[in-house]
C-alpha cells in the first residue's frame, strides 16, 4: 500500500505540474499581444486612410458639380452679352466691362414678363463670387453697379476672366468700355481647366439702334 500510496502522490503531482508543452509561456504571450497590437493598428490607419479617401472623393464631386453649375450660368449669360450703347462720363459706348476679377455686361436674358435688356455683374473678392444685376435703361447704372452685391458662393478659391479682342491672339486681362464686345471670354475657376465663351454679338455694329434715346 505504501508503495501504491507513493506511486499514487507522484502521478497527482505530476498532472498537476504544468507541462512545458501546453499553454503558453510569457515570451510566447508578450509576442502575441505584440502581434495584435500591430494588427490592431493596421486596421485603424487603413480605416482612417478609407475615411480620408471618402471624404476627399466626396469634396471632388462637390466641387465638379459646382464647377458644371457655374461654368453652365457663365456660359449662358456671355454668350447672350448684346452690345447695348449708352452715354458714360459723356461717351456713348458698348455698355461691356471687364477685369480680372469682375465681369459687368448687357445682356437679352431677362424675365419675359420683363423683356429688354438688363445689366449682369460678377465679381471675385477674398474667395467669393458676387453677383449683382438691373433693368435697362438706368440712368443710375454707376451707382447702381457699386452698391450692395448678392452672395454666389463664399468658398471659391479663384476665379479669373480673361478677354479676346478679334483680330489678336493674346488674352487681356482686362476690357474696358468701347466700341465693340470682346470675340471671347476665357474663364477659369479654381484648379479646373480654364473654358472659353464666343460672344455671337462680338462684332461692331454701327447699324445698331442706340438704345440711349430711351434713357
Amino acid at each position: 500500500m505504501k508503495d501504491e500510496t507513493g506511486k499514487e502522490t507522484n502521478l497527482i503531482s505530476a498532472f498537476c505540474r504544468p507541462s512545458s508543452s501546453s499553454g503558453f509561456t510569457l515570451l510566447e504571450l508578450m509576442i502575441a499581444i505584440t502581434i495584435m497590437t500591430m494588427i490592431v493598428l493596421i486596421i485603424g490607419n487603413g480605416f482612417r486612410l478609407g475615411m480620408k479617401a471618402w471624404e476627399k472623393g466626396e469634396e471632388e464631386t462637390g466641387w465638379t458639380q459646382k464647377f458644371r453649375v457655374l461654368s453652365g450660368l457663365f456660359s449662358q449669360q456671355i454668350k447672350s452679352a448684346y452690345p447695348y450703347k449708352m452715354e458714360i462720363e459723356d461717351e456713348k459706348v458698348v455698355l461691356f466691362r471687364g477685369e480680372a476679377d469682375s465681369i459687368m455686361f448687357a445682356t437679352t436674358l431677362t424675365d419675359s414678363s420683363l423683356g429688354g435688356f438688363k445689366w449682369v455683374r460678377y465679381s471675385h473678392k477674398d474667395g467669393t463670387l458676387f453677383h449683382k444685376e438691373g433693368l435697362l435703361p438706368d440712368k443710375e447704372l454707376i451707382d447702381s453697379i457699386s452698391g450692395d452685391e448678392e452672395v454666389v458662393d463664399a468658398n471659391i478659391e479663384e476665379f479669373k476672366f480673361e478677354y479676346l479682342s478679334d483680330g489678336e491672339d493674346d488674352w487681356k486681362d482686362s476690357w474696358d468700355y468701347g466700341d465693340t464686345l470682346p470675340l471671347a471670354v476665357k474663364v477659369k475657376i479654381s484648379y479646373f481647366d480654364p473654358f472659353f465663351i464666343t460672344i455671337p454679338m462680338s462684332v461692331e455694329n454701327k447699324d445698331t439702334e442706340d438704345e440711349s434715346k430711351f434713357l
